[in-house]
């Protein structure tokens, strides 16, 4: 796979991405990570942003690790890394949510 190949369409089961999100998101707290993205914001571990195409991106720096979606949380959704496993997605979330507060 090259670096410039597109990303397979909903890296995650839809539900599971969803879940995760409201697992470990209040709804407002949802709501306030679409408001980053939307801003373009940074953070000390996280770029958050939002593109004309309405996609919403967060960007894990130091990691490079990067997740999206299309429009409504968690349809289309992609990641960069192909072995990326619901289980780092929670510690991603996790670690969003520490550096939200």
């Amino acid at each position: 796979m090259g670096v410039l190949d597109e990303m397979k369409q909903y890296h995650f089961d839809r539900q599971d991405f969803c879940h995760a999100f409201e697992n470990i998101f209040t709804t407002d707290e949802i709501l306030d990570i679409e408001e980053l993205c939307l801003n373009t914001t940074t953070l000390d571990h996280f770029h958050l942003f939002y593109t004309k195409d309405e996609e919403y991106y967060i960007i894990h720096l130091p990691s490079g690790t990067m997740i999206n979606w299309y429009k409504h949380l968690g349809r289309t959704n992609t990641c960069n890394k192909n072995n990326y496993t619901l289980n780092d997605l929670n510690r991603f979330l996790k670690a969003l949510k520490k550096e939200m507060k």
